[in-house]
């Protein structure tokens, strides 16, 4: 899809002449354009507990840790692969599972 707007410019793509094919994208009236946003798995030792969607600057992964902080549990480390979010504990993985279950859920 390619327009002339008036002023020399064919369309060619540079200075906005092309449209993104999926810009124009409907599905069920609805807007398609994927919004980005960095996800990670949560696991505390093995286990999945949830998701944490980075949406804007200021958010990081190291918040999950100042929550976790500010309820008390600090006997634990963290550690980032891929996507893959790990929470290690030596026998509180039932109190932080807990608490970032209550975290993703108000998120």
């Amino acid at each position: 899809m390619s327009f002339n707007n008036g002023a020399g410019n064919s369309g060619s793509g540079v200075g906005g002449g092309l449209f993104p094919a999926y810009a124009m994208n409907k599905v069920n009236g609805d807007n398609q354009v994927k919004l980005t946003e960095d996800q990670y798995d949560v696991y505390v030792n093995e286990d999945l507990i949830g998701q944490k969607s980075l949406k804007n600057q200021g958010e990081h992964l190291s918040d999950i840790d100042e929550f976790l902080k500010q309820q008390g549990i600090e006997d634990f480390t963290a550690s980032l692969e891929g996507d893959h979010y790990t929470i290690n504990t030596d026998g509180m993985d039932t109190e932080i599972a807990d608490a970032l279950r209550v975290y993703f859920n108000n998120r």
